[in-house]
């Protein structure tokens, strides 16, 4: 008998790259169109995003409004795990940033006092308006309430991030 793998969605490379082109489509741009994804920034955003009981606790020290999730959102590996590895993962994100750059999706400006700053080109928003059904609406859920952070600094977003590592979920 032959054994079936058992697969991890959220180790699967083409749903990652859709979480980040959704990160990148939703969050580069503030209202008034100033670019304010840097890398710390995309990478701390694709951690709270892929850990919405995370975000939560971030959005509350913050004082900010925080998401209503169902318990199938809260109780997930992904979730309640210790695992940090996206957050300090970059080696993995800049394989991502590339192979999006590859296809043309990645628009990137250089601000000397902020460094790289990335956002979506025409054809990179046009695929992650695409991405709309399963649990990429979720994840535009979570993307969408993590948008009063957008502003926050890195390292004041990190601060939080830490802070919540420090107390537990």
């Amino acid at each position: 008998m032959s054994k079936l793998p058992y697969v991890q969605p959220e180790r699967e490379l083409h749903y990652n790259l859709g979480m980040l082109l959704l990160i990148l489509s939703n969050l580069a741009l503030t209202k008034r169109n100033k670019k304010v994804l840097t890398i710390d920034k995309i990478q701390s955003f694709y951690f709270l995003v892929a850990r919405p009981a995370f975000l939560n606790k971030v959005l509350k020290l913050a004082g900010k409004r925080q998401l209503n999730m169902d318990d199938v959102d809260y109780y997930t590996v992904d979730t309640i795990s210790e695992n940090v590895d996206k957050l300090f993962d970059r080696a993995r994100l800049v394989v991502m940033i590339k192979i999006l750059a590859s296809k043309g999706f990645l628009s990137t400006e250089y601000s000397d006092s902020e460094g790289f700053l990335f956002d979506l080109t025409a054809e990179g928003k046009y695929v992650a308006g695409k991405l709309g059904d399963g649990h990429f609406r979720k994840l535009r859920l979570f993307i969408e309430q993590a948008l009063p952070l957008q502003s926050m600094s890195p390292s004041k977003l990190s601060g939080y991030i830490n802070m919540v590592m420090k107390q537990g979920i």
